[in-house]
């Protein structure tokens, strides 16, 4: 090894700091963009939650009260609204799942989000009417009746 170092030539040490400094320029590229990704993970998952609870607060408070008929509703027609942009979110979420454009982790949140809120016999109304006057996908509408017709403890992940 001795003999390496006092025979090397000055041009052999450039190269060899230089490969070193190529090595070392494409770790740090690699940390980085493993940072940016977590953080737009991060990112994309407070945004759905801003829009998600937008929705759900701008939703009449006894929207969870039972025996509620929604069709009877004098605020019908915005609270319709609501139901539909809380569905079309729900698609968006259900899209980026099926596509694997985010966690699993984080999809068994908004999954087990969903089917508790698709729980309450206001979204089940809402579902109903929706179904009937809009086309959808139709793997997503079986989703939907998926998490409607089983508890979500029973629904596979």
């Amino acid at each position: 090894m001795v003999w390496f170092v006092t025979a090397a030539k000055p041009t052999d040490w450039i190269v060899a700091f230089a490969a070193l400094a190529a090595c070392a320029g494409v770790l740090f590229v690699f940390l980085q963009l493993r940072c940016l990704a977590r953080q737009a993970r991060l990112q994309h998952l407070a945004d759905y939650t801003t829009r998600h609870q937008s929705l759900v607060q701008a939703l009449p408070e006894d929207i969870d009260t039972p025996g509620l008929v929604l069709d009877e509703r004098p605020d019908y027609e915005r609270t319709m609204q609501r139901m539909r942009a809380y569905f079309d979110l729900s698609f968006e979420k259900w899209y980026l799942a099926r596509q694997r454009q985010i966690d699993a982790d984080i999809w068994r949140i908004w999954k087990g989000g969903i089917t508790s809120t698709l729980a309450k016999p206001a979204f089940q109304q809402a579902w109903s009417i929706i179904k009937r006057d809009t086309k959808l996908d139709p793997d997503f509408e079986g989703f939907v009746d998926q998490c409607i017709n089983y508890p979500w403890s029973r629904l596979a992940a």
